[in-house]
């Protein structure tokens, strides 16, 4: 099976209000992988994760509830989710809630 060529894997921690967060900005050469997306909401609300304008997931969570998310099962290095060059990673969180967590992802040039 051939793997996705990519830059090494970066961990980062999320801190993320309300409102659209922009986790990673897009390049207009480079790709954006998120391998991973973990973490909880301090109330109940809404997650969601877009790439520039298109959601591509939302989930419903009540506080504290966790969330963790990963690479494709069996897909050796295929990340969850990709952002096209130009298009942002973005974390969007309900009004009132805040996202604390963490973020994997790399970059494909």
């Amino acid at each position: 099976m051939m793997q996705n060529v990519n830059s090494r894997k970066e961990t980062i921690p999320v801190t993320a209000p309300a409102g659209d967060n922009v986790i990673v900005a897009g390049t207009e050469e480079a790709w954006i992988y998120v391998h991973e997306i973990q973490g909880d909401l301090d109330v109940n609300g809404t997650l969601s994760v877009l790439s520039g304008s298109t959601i591509l997931a939302t989930w419903d969570l009540e506080s504290g509830q966790g969330l963790t998310t990963s690479d494709l099962p069996g897909d050796d290095n295929s990340p969850r989710y990709r952002m096209k060059p130009e298009e942002d990673f973005i974390l969007r969180i309900s009004a009132g809630a805040t996202f604390q967590g963490a973020v994997v992802y790399s970059i494909r040039n």
